[in-house]
This record gives structure tokens, C-alpha cells and sequence, in this order.
């Protein structure tokens, strides 16, 4: 019995052997085939340039160099998942003009490349845009997962060249990056752009679960809809209304401030009174710093249709959304200005908008988008 049960472990031990050496190969294969014209090719690092390219970060003086999302002094004020989740690009890109009409983009990760609920794209892919005359374009890349990830974009129509933007991965830790194009061609990388910023504390919809892609992220989304930098402060499961956050978000002179927190709100844990509490530290230390910056409270997108049958996650998610509004309404009412609600009806997620009845797929990505499009538009104006 024992010689007998030993068979199915050495066969799994020589299929996931055959699987790497397979794997092996073909990367290898993919990689001789995208960089045979490597020495053609200018490898050009966005944090080498003298001027900080990095776009999408808050704190650039102290971050500088990186793609991460929290200062250095932070490490000790925050829970370490928060901490490691900082190390997470989303909402990091870099824009750059060529007129190259095919270049290749390679760089190193440092967890996994997927999850069982979100694609590997999404996780630990880049997204390739680009202003047109009519708008934003989109580039679809040849990619390979590996050791080095890498993404071929060819055939590009640039014209006579074109203002690109790259978004780098959602649920991932870059540790470095390089675009390679023929040195014939003309490659610039855009300076950070000096305009105040939204900033988004959220959870892990805002950080971008379950885009098929890092573009498709609601926050990316809004970002090309109202043409402003986004501060993505979101972090997946840890997105609780924490003061060390809140009290860096406030250092930040922002054109908005979000608190997309009630996702993770909403187990059950936290009381009505526990909500009052971190709705208004939020709320008195944002408007200390920054009296006419207007804060939007959100409520958990989830719950809002009956259509999704889950009595206990309907039950929880609408009572965080109706304690937060409450917390809303008391400001409100006690004379509290410059501070604004996004329901969940607003939102209006139904049945086909959920990869699991919580997390967005992209058609939920798409709803979160436009209607924090039309909710921030009718607040700043257009």
C-alpha cells in the first residue's frame, strides 16, 4: 500500500517538472524571438532620468526613485500589511513621447503573478495608452510572464509621434523596468505634472481588484475621464479609516479627498459608534489642513441590489453604508461644509458587475468610474 501510494506523488513530482522545463523553453523562446534586435534597441529606465517621470504619487521628494506608494517613515506608523501593500504600483505610471511605432517594455515583480480571482494581467501587467486626436487610444501588448515580464506593443500608429501613457501593475511590486525602442526613433520621458491631485484612501476595489488589466482599475479610469492626477492610497483589505493615513493624506494639497473605506467596514465589527468615530478624525483633520478641499465619503458599493443573494453580506454591507451616512448627515447637520456622499445606488453595481459578489470586474469598474465621473464633475465643476 505504501509502494502504491508513492505513484501518484512521483507522477505529480514529474508533470510539475515537465510543466517548469516546458515553461523554461517557451520563455526562452519568447525572449530570443522580442530581443533578437536587441542591440538595436535603447533600454531607457524611467528612474534614471534627471527629472522625476514617476506620475501617480503623492510624497514624490521623499519617494523618489521608486514605485511605491508610502514615505519611508510611514513603515512604523502603519500595520504591516499596510506597509507591504504600499509596496504595490497601483496607480503608478509614466508617460513618454515617441514616434517609434513598435518598442518593448521589460521589468522584474516581486509576488505573484496572479490570483484565482484576477488574471495575471490585472496583477502584475502593464496597460499602454495613448492621447489621440479623438481621444484616448489603447494598445494591446504581446506579453510573456516570467522570471522577466515583458510587453511588445507593434504596429503603433504614432504619426509623427505620440504621447503614450504606461500604467504599471495593480497588485504587484515593481522592482525595476526599462522600455526599449530603435535608436532611430525619437524617445522623451514627461516631467510629473505639477497639478493638485485627487487622492483615494480605499480598499481593494480601489486598489484595483478584479480589473482584467491595469487601465480598467475604476481609479485609472477616472484619471483619463476627468485628465487629473490620481494618489492611490488603497489598500486591499486594510483600507479601515486609520488616522497615521488620514493624517498623511491631510499633508497633501489636494483638489479632493476620497474615503472609499466601508468595503472593509462592513464585516460586522465595527459598530455604528466605531464609524462615527473614524468618519469624523477623518473629516477634522483633512479640513484642518485643508479647509476648501472637498472630501467625498463613500458608501460600499455592495449591497445595493437584492439581486445578489447573500442575505448576510447585503445585511452588513447596507448597515456600514447606513451608519457612514449617518456619521454624514450629523456633519451635515452640525454645520460641517465642503463635504459630500456617493451612494451605493449612485454606484449601481448589479449581478453581472462582481467577480465575487464584492470585487469588480470591469463592467463594475466601468460603473465605479462614471459615476465618480458625475459625482466630482457636479462638486469641482467641469
Amino acid at each position: 500500500m505504501a509502494e502504491k501510494s508513492l505513484i501518484p506523488i512521483i507522477m505529480n513530482y514529474f508533470k510539475r517538472t515537465l510543466f517548469r522545463l516546458f515553461t523554461f523553453f517557451s520563455f526562452s523562446l519568447i525572449s530570443l524571438a522580442t530581443f533578437a534586435q536587441d542591440d538595436t534597441l535603447v533600454w531607457r529606465n524611467p528612474l534614471s532620468e534627471k527629472v522625476n517621470v514617476i506620475q501617480g504619487q503623492g510624497w514624490v521628494q521623499e519617494l523618489k526613485g521608486t514605485y511605491k506608494r508610502l514615505p519611508a517613515r510611514m513603515e512604523s506608523l502603519v500595520r504591516k500589511p499596510v506597509w507591504n501593500l504600499s509596496q504595490n504600483s497601483t496607480g503608478i505610471y509614466t508617460e513618454f513621447i515617441t514616434n517609434a511605432p513598435e518598442f518593448v517594455v521589460r521589468y522584474v515583480v516581486k509576488g505573484p503573478m496572479g490570483f484565482p480571482h484576477m488574471p495575471s494581467t490585472g496583477v502584475s501587467g502593464v496597460d499602454l495608452y495613448a492621447k489621440g486626436k479623438q481621444g484616448w487610444e489603447w494598445a494591446a501588448g504581446k506579453y510573456s510572464f516570467g522570471d522577466t515580464v515583458t510587453f511588445q506593443f507593434k504596429n503603433l500608429d504614432v504619426g509623427t509621434q505620440k504621447t503614450f501613457r504606461l500604467y504599471l501593475p495593480l497588485y504587484n511590486t515593481v522592482e525595476w523596468l526599462e522600455i526599449g525602442a530603435a535608436e532611430k526613433y525619437s524617445f522623451k520621458y514627461m516631467p510629473l505634472k505639477p497639478e493638485k491631485p485627487i487622492v483615494i484612501y480605499g480598499t481593494s476595489i480601489a486598489q484595483g481588484a478584479c480589473a482584467s488589466r491595469p487601465g480598467l482599475a475604476w481609479t485609472n479610469i477616472l484619471g483619463r475621464q476627468l485628465n487629473v492626477p490620481i494618489i492611490n492610497m488603497a489598500f486591499s483589505g486594510n483600507g479601515r479609516l486609520e488616522e497615521p493615513l488620514i493624517d498623511l493624506m491631510s499633508e497633501t494639497d489636494a483638489k479632493m479627498y476620497v474615503l472609499d473605506c466601508m468595503p472593509n467596514l462592513s464585516s460586522g465589527t465595527y459598530s455604528k459608534d466605531d464609524i462615527r468615530k473614524k468618519v469624523f478624525y477623518a473629516v477634522e483633520q483633512l479640513q484642518k489642513a485643508n479647509k476648501k478641499t472637498p472630501i467625498l465619503l463613500v458608501e460600499n458599493s455592495g449591497g445595493s441590489t437584492d439581486l445578489v443573494i447573500d442575505t448576510l453580506k447585503n445585511t452588513n454591507y447596507r448597515k456600514a453604508s447606513s451608519n457612514l451616512r449617518a456619521a454624514y448627515e450629523e456633519l451635515k447637520s452640525s454645520g460641517v461644509k465642503n463635504i459630500y456622499l456617493l451612494s451605493n445606488q449612485e454606484i449601481g453595481m448589479g449581478i453581472n458587475s462582481t467577480v465575487d459578489g464584492t470585487h469588480p470586474n470591469d463592467i463594475g469598474m466601468m460603473e465605479h468610474a462614471n459615476a465618480y465621473h458625475e459625482k466630482i464633475t457636479s462638486i469641482l465643476g467641469k
